[in-house]
């Protein structure tokens, strides 16, 4: 594809597409403050394993709290921003990070993509509502957006679950209005990933799209396969799928798996969705791509700019994730301050900007 004709297409699309995003009521003040007795709110941590977008949006809604002031201006060492635990591992060890929240010590919970750990840690926190030593839970991810829902009904420490792929079909809220718990809020964008292959449609008007994802209720979720099917039945396109029947926990199984199923799809298809899953990280990414590259088919990351910068032709621009991540810290920061989590809004809409790597195209 010729750099000029795509820029022209890009142009067209960039002027269809609206901006738009859901505010939060106006209500419930951000602005920082102690608890009732002069204290620091307590946070704890959960996710259902490692995982790089994990890490990327805890620290861009640690950068946001910081910028409403719930957080000192204090720069954490890269040492420690390398993945989510070393994030919280330095704000829990340094006490001058906040005067309004301490990250607690012991309270970082990753169940590494093991049922026994996910159990084990749903446990713990179960625990520690007996205490009444948390405050408040920053749940990353499906698994963690699951378990919180799925708690026992008196369970009532408020939980922020952040960077769900589909948090309606993931079975984390009951409505895209709704979360269906008082001490639950999340993120909906019901039409987040149509709107991307629209995009995609529009720009490289592939006939077969090529998709490789766990067939699992989360895997599925985390690909989104039904809003695809719906844009392809609208506009006449195939969707050419390899799907991992069952869980994948080992991430070296996982890439091994993703790997052999690119280069089965390859002669099949003309335009490749890079979806969420284990396999798939900035270290694994490039040899996918290089399979893909090699055969010239057009590549959209629905996980956003990073993506692109590593060589995928195209995504929605996340700008590091600042609108997202300054959505989630003006929650966290209205709950703080009394507000219930249910009856703030949970649809959230991205930013309509377009990433594109002109190296790659």
């Amino acid at each position: 594809m010729q750099t000029k004709r795509l820029l022209r297409i890009l142009m067209v699309v960039v002027l269809a597409l609206s901006l738009t995003g859901v505010g939060l009521a106006q209500n419930v003040p951000v602005t920082p403050k102690h608890k009732s007795d002069g204290g620091k709110f307590r946070v704890a941590y959960i996710q259902g394993g490692p995982y790089f977008e994990y890490d990327q949006v805890f620290l861009a809604v640690i950068l946001q709290l910081r910028k409403l002031g719930w957080l000192e201006s204090v720069n954490i060492p890269s040492r420690y921003t390398k993945d989510a635990q070393g994030i919280y591992e330095f704000l829990s060890t340094n006490d001058k990070v906040s005067k309004y929240l301490t990250f607690v010590p012991n309270a970082f919970y990753d169940s590494n993509w093991q049922d026994n750990l996910r159990l084990a840690n749903k446990r713990k926190l179960i625990e520690r509502l007996q205490k009444r030593d948390i405050d408040i839970i920053f749940a990353l991810g499906t698994w963690a957006g699951q378990d919180m829902k799925n708690m026992p009904p008196e369970f009532d420490i408020p939980a922020v679950v952040m960077d769900v792929s589909d948090a309606l079909k993931a079975e984390i809220v009951d409505s895209n209005e709704d979360s269906g718990r008082d001490n639950l809020t999340a993120r909906v964008d019901p039409l987040r990933y149509q709107r991307q292959i629209a995009m995609f449609h529009d720009i490289i008007g592939f006939t077969k799209l090529g998709m490789a994802f766990e067939d699992t209720v989360e895997g599925r979720s985390y690909a989104a396969i039904t809003d695809v099917e719906a844009m392809a039945a609208e506009r006449g396109f195939e969707i050419e799928k390899e799907l991992h029947l069952g869980y994948v926990k080992s991430k070296e199984k996982a890439e091994d798996w993703l790997l052999r199923a690119i280069k089965r799809l390859g002669p099949k298809i003309d335009a490749f969705y890079i979806t969420q899953q284990l396999a798939i990280d900035q270290t694994s990414l490039p040899k996918y791509l290089e399979v893909l590259n090699r055969k010239g088919i057009p590549t959209f990351s629905q996980t956003g700019s990073v993506e692109v910068r590593n060589g995928v032709l195209l995504s929605i621009a996340t700008s590091g994730f600042k609108y997202v991540a300054g959505y989630h810290a003006k929650k966290i920061a209205r709950i703080l301050n009394g507000a219930q989590p249910r009856s703030l809004p949970i649809l959230f809409e991205d930013p309509a900007k377009i990433a594109i790597n002109l190296k790659t195209c």
